[in-house]
Parts: C-alpha cells; sequence; structure tokens
C-alpha cells in the first residue's frame, strides 16, 4: 500500500542519502528557506518550514516521518505532538550514540528528552542511533583527517580509545531497511561500522587510504590537547575530551532485524579518499 512519508533533514549530510533511496516513493522534504538543495534528487518535492513550528508543518497526507536532523532541536517534541494530532502513526527518528558519553555534555540531555518524547508517544517509533558518520565528499570528520595525513608525515595522537565510524551509505541503508521492517517497531538500535578499532590503527588506515605507507603518530596529553582546543577555536574541548572515550556498539540486533552489515572502515575510507580526489591517482567522483 503506498504511503506518504516526511522527510525531516533532507538536505544535510545523511538525509541527502536517504533522500535519494526514497526518491521513487511518495516523499515529502521539508527544508529550510536556506537550506542547500543541490544534494537532493530533483524530482523530490520539497516543501519550505522549520521545526520551530511543527504546527505548520505539511502533514495532511502523511503516513510516515522520516527523521534525519539533530535530536537536540528544541521544537522535537513538540513535532512528536503534531504528528500525533494529525494521525501520523510511522517513525524512524536518527538519534547518536553520543548521548552515551560520560562527558557533562549539554546536548546529551536535550537528546535525552527528545529520546523520551518519542518513546513516551503514541507513534510506531524506531530509533537509531548511528556513531560518527562518514563518507563521501560532504563529510566533515574524516575528510579532515585524510587531508591532514596526506600533507603531513606525522599525526597528534590524544589517547587511544576505540573507535567504529560509520560509513553514510550503510547508515542511509538502514534507515529505509528499519522503516520498510515492522519488527523494528518500539525498538532502538545502535548502528556503528563493522568493527571497532583503537584510534592510532584508524589514523594508520586513514593514511594508506591517501597513500601515506608510514606515519609517525606523535602521543599528546589529553590535558595539553584541551588547552590548544580553547586557544585555537579548531575543535573543541569537549571534542577533544571524547577522544579519550571507547566508540564501540554492538549492532547485533540491528543485524538481527533488518540484516545491518556495515563495510570495514579500510573500505569506507579508501572510497571517501577517492570521493575527495586524494587516493593516488584518483579523481573526485561523488559531491553527495
Amino acid at each position: 500500500m503506498s504511503s506518504r512519508i516526511l522527510l525531516v533533514g533532507a538536505s544535510g549530510f545523511l538525509g541527502s542519502h536517504v533522500a535519494a533511496r526514497l526518491a521513487n516513493r511518495d516523499v515529502l522534504a521539508l527544508v529550510r528557506p536556506t537550506s542547500d538543495r543541490r544534494h537532493l534528487p530533483p524530482s523530490l518535492a520539497v516543501h519550505q518550514g522549520d521545526l520551530e513550528a511543527p504546527q505548520s508543518l505539511p502533514l495532511d497526507g502523511v503516513d510516515a516521518l522520516v527523521y534525519c536532523a539533530s535530536m537536540a532541536l528544541p521544537g522535537l517534541p513538540s513535532l512528536v505532538a503534531c504528528l500525533e494530532r494529525a494521525g501520523v502513526r510511522r517513525a524512524v527518528f536518527v538519534s547518536t550514540t553520543a548521548l552515551f558519553t560520560s562527558l557533562p555534555a549539554p546536548s546529551r540531555a536535550r537528546r535525552q528528552a527528545a529520546e523520551r518524547s518519542v518513546t513516551d508517544s503514541r507513534l510506531d517509533w524506531t530509533i537509531l542511533r548511528p556513531t560518527m558518520i562518514y563518507g563521501t565528499a560532504r563529510d566533515r570528520n574524516i575528510s579532515r583527517l585524510l587531508r591532514a595525513v596526506r600533507r603531513w608525515p606525522l599525526f597528534p595522537l590524544c589517547g587511544d580509545a576505540l573507535w567504529q565510524p560509520i560509513y553514510v551509505d550503510d547508515l542511509a541503508e538502514a534507515v529505509i531497511a528499519a522503516l520498510d521492517t515492522p519488527v523494528t517497531i518500539h525498538h532502538t538500535y545502535n548502528l556503528a561500522g563493522a568493527a571497532p578499532l583503537r584510534y592510532s590503527a584508524l589514523i594508520r588506515t586513514a593514511a594508506q587510504a591517501v597513500g601515506r605507507s608510514r606515519i609517525l603518530l606523535v602521543p599528546v596529553p589529553l590535558a595539553l590537547a584541551v588547552v590548544a582546543a580553547r586557544l585555537t577555536h579548531l575543535v573543541t574541548p569537549e571534542q577533544i575530551r571524547r577522544l579519550a572515550e571507547d566508540k564501540a556498539f554492538s549492532y547485533a540486533e540491528a543485524a538481527r532485524d533488518f540484516g545491518f552489515a556495515p563495510r570495514s572502515f579500510a573500505d569506507g575510507v579508501r572510497r571517501e579518499a577517492a570521493a575527495l580526489g586524494l587516493a593516488p591517482g584518483a579523481r573526485p567522483v561523488s559531491r553527495l
């Protein structure tokens, strides 16, 4: 049976990949007036709106919601209430494993409250919690690492915690699979890359992807790195402290319930290096 889907966050990094996979369905993408729509499918129906005014959203005829915006946005609980009043039943929300941090991050409480507004609702909800998302030329995390290790033969190592980034295409496929699989209703899933690896191994793998066979890792005390972050404003002190936290998660439930099978970091980072034109002999192949 056909149903209309409202896609929130469609112009974002993940949202554009989800939009591409929903392009052959009845989808309405919610975008802000200032959103960059270059990465959206040309045939996608678009509605200009704002989550800060959820009562004005085009919910008539909408049967399902796919939410790819930040769960920390203040309008999410109001959006959930509007969905209930409009009779929208199915909803998939993309949250984050960052809410498991032990740090006093201000966004953590907002995300937890947002998830509670979803789980306490009458919606047929599913919540997906990905680790750090990377891949393609729009990535702002691993892309910085790739450019740095290609340019410099040494790299600062602040801790050696476990990392498990997820490739954006794998996450987009998971969003669609969760939406289409009834068993995921009223379940929350952690989603990550194929296997965790130490930060040092992640750096070396990224270096190999851009053709640098050897790289010198220089240990940097966490306290010193936090001070540098405050002085340079290149990253936040919270982001530096997060480097020292393990970020490895099991995705066994997702594999069992909707066949989630993510690629390795080595495979994903090679693809990103090629998309960025940073791999040996590569030209940029994607802007998504």
